[in-house]
């Protein structure tokens, strides 16, 4: 099996980049089904991966079985939990969604398989794709009603930056990510130190313009993940922070979200300078606050139906939209999210997967844990499985964890 990516005629590497630029065309609709042709696309290429290395299923499946029956299992439930739902139409559509997440898992099963080669060149391709999605950030800044933002993107958070994803929560989580994986990578001299700075300017302020508050927890979270590996020096984590914090007091969109007034230079000022009663706070649909009713309508529905749960993508369309009006509001948990669509059945389940994987991933690469870490944490206070670009990311990643159970993790130095 060695090597064996790099012996096909077409080169499998090709089949990466697709999938990663087919999971940001979720807007673009396919005329008679009305559905985003990432839909369409992301099975087919997933399929085309599985079948180039149609003769090596048997021994993927030999070296992952334990995780992928946990995860055929987690399906099979979901699939069920679907059917007996009470919104089984609701459900079964976001059950086919979703399923597109089993084969990309597969796929990038082969694809990271024994190849650390090419796993570098997929880390690469991750990173070039965040820069790409953080400058577009930038030109949204400038240019919010640009035609392309027209055609990726979702409806705009404007002042809020989310670039050509979902929403500024996802983008500031990924450029956070992305922030800690260029570290890494230039520690590990798979990237240059002037790709690394350009790579810190680019995020950091990327992450002030997201205006995303669970990502500036997971991007502590991730500094912190960097100084316990040893990545970096307390003093580099200390300068990073510190130009990340300098970003979020000057500029104007950072502080929107606190309802810190409109002052173009320095508006967290305002906080002090400004008549406490004349300081307008944000709405609780835009504030945390959001998130204790989101989980308060989860535990009522929990306890209605704690074993079959809602059935999978039910309590956005169905339970969110009762508590703020409109449709898209997931429980803003992982953990609870899973439990109240999938019940404690599913819960079990799913918390067995990221055990197994935790196992798996015990001594690997922190190329592979810390931005795990990172996609979990920022789930704590929110749950992105509906962005695609988002979870196909997170998903190779998971695929790498799976597959680096006999790798030692690398070495650094403090510089």
């Amino acid at each position: 099996m060695k090597n064996f990516i790099h012996n096909r005629n077409i080169p499998i590497n090709i089949f990466f980049l697709l999938i990663l630029f087919c999971s940001l065309l979720g807007r673009i609709k396919i005329p008679i089904a009305n559905l985003g042709i990432h839909y369409f696309f992301l099975p087919i290429i997933s399929f085309a991966i599985i079948g180039l290395n149609f003769k090596y299923v048997a021994n993927t499946f030999k070296k992952h079985k334990v995780i992928l029956i946990i995860l055929g299992i987690f399906y099979l439930w979901m699939w069920t939990s679907s059917l007996i739902s009470p919104f089984p139409k609701t459900s079964i559509t976001y059950s086919i969604k979703y399923s597109i997440y089993f084969l990309l898992f597969i796929a990038f099963l082969f694809l990271n398989h024994k190849n650390i080669k090419a796993s570098s060149f997929y880390y690469r391709c991750i990173l070039y794709l965040l820069e790409i999605m953080a400058i577009l950030g930038f030109v949204e800044a400038l240019f919010p009603n640009l035609w392309i933002f027209s055609l990726l993107k979702y409806p705009s958070f404007h002042p809020q930056i989310g670039s050509i994803m979902q929403n500024p929560n996802q983008f500031g989580v990924i450029v956070a990510i992305g922030l800690c994986l260029s570290i890494i990578l230039e520690k590990q001299k798979t990237i240059s130190k002037a790709e690394l700075y350009i790579s810190e300017f680019i995020f950091i302020i990327s992450l002030a313009l997201s205006a995303s508050r669970n990502a500036w927890l997971v991007f502590i979270v991730g500094m912190f993940l960097l100084l316990i590996y040893k990545i970096i020096s307390f003093r580099k984590m200390i300068l990073i922070i510190s130009l990340w914090i300098l970003c979020i007091v000057s500029i104007p969109v950072s502080t929107y979200r606190a309802g810190l007034g409109d002052s173009q230079i320095f508006p967290l000022l305002n906080l002090f300078l400004a008549d406490p009663i004349e300081t307008k706070l944000p709405s609780p649909v835009g504030s945390a606050l959001s998130r204790f009713a989101l989980w308060q309508a989860a535990i009522s529905e929990i306890i209605k139906r704690p074993i079959a749960g809602l059935g999978i993508g039910v309590f956005p369309d169905h339970i969110g939209v009762k508590v703020f009006g409109f449709k898209g509001f997931h429980a803003h948990n992982i953990f609870l999210n899973v439990l109240v669509e999938l019940g404690i059945p599913g819960l079990f389940i799913f918390t067995s997967f990221l055990v197994r994987l935790g196992y798996l991933a015990k001594s690997a690469n922190p190329i592979i844990v810390i931005p795990i870490t990172m996609f979990l944490a920022s789930q704590m206070f929110d749950f992105f499985v509906e962005d695609y670009t988002f979870t196909t990311i997170e998903f190779c990643f998971l695929a790498a964890a799976s597959n680096s159970r006999s790798r030692v993790k690398s070495q650094f130095v403090v510089s």
